[in-house]
């Protein structure tokens, strides 16, 4: 019999390779511990493994994340430095905004908080959490911010912020515990204040 295939890597929840769902659950496969995922019932326990449901199937439980990949160039989900020149050290932040942003950057494109979004479908093109996330990230540091319309224009179409539905699911099943709900709360401000400001020509 052909072994079934499915993704690992790291085995200690930091790469994301393994997500998949346990029991109608989205979470790491590394992590799951059967005990707690597959509870004894009647003397026995039952284990279903399933993948993930927003991602095209490339086989058993691999999954094709290029889409929640290619959101994240969209977004321009990195830093651009020239490379040519020594830049000298970086910009100060402060110990608060350190702390923060490291609640973002543990983001590992697992694809967990778009599993449990119901706003991502075949219907909607909605660009997800996780590509909120970091647009929340990259726009709070101080070279970061030097981007930062071009992040909020590209969350700002049909496809972008506005379509979230405020189900909350990704806080849920995030398995870094990241605050997505205040980077989605924060960047509708922020497109809103940006859309003004191009509307009004500043």
């Amino acid at each position: 019999m052909t072994p079934v295939a499915w993704e690992q890597a790291c085995l200690e929840e930091v790469c994301g390779s393994c997500t998949m769902r346990v029991n109608g659950r989205v979470r790491q496969a590394c992590s799951g511990l059967i005990d707690r995922v597959a509870p004894m019932v009647n003397g026995s326990s039952k284990l279903l493994l399933e993948p993930m449901s927003k991602f095209p199937v490339v086989r058993d439980l691999c999954v094709d994340r290029s889409k929640m990949f290619e959101n994240l160039q969209k977004i321009q989900g990195w830093i651009p430095i020239d490379g040519t020149y020594d830049l000298g050290p970086g910009p100060r932040m402060s110990q608060k905004q350190q702390e923060l942003a490291y609640d973002f950057a543990r983001c590992m494109s697992c694809g967990s908080c778009l599993e449990a979004c119901p706003q991502v479908n075949e219907h909607s093109n909605f660009i997800g959490p996780a590509a909120i996330g970091q647009v929340r990230l990259f726009n709070s540091h101080p070279t970061g911010k030097l981007n930062a319309d071009e992040r909020l224009e590209a969350i700002s179409g049909n496809d972008g912020i506005a379509s979230c539905g405020n189900a909350q699911n990704c806080v849920q099943v995030c398995p870094k515990e990241i605050p997505l709900t205040r980077a989605i709360a924060e960047l509708h401000r922020d497109t809103t204040v940006y859309r003004v400001k191009k509307w009004l020509g500043m």
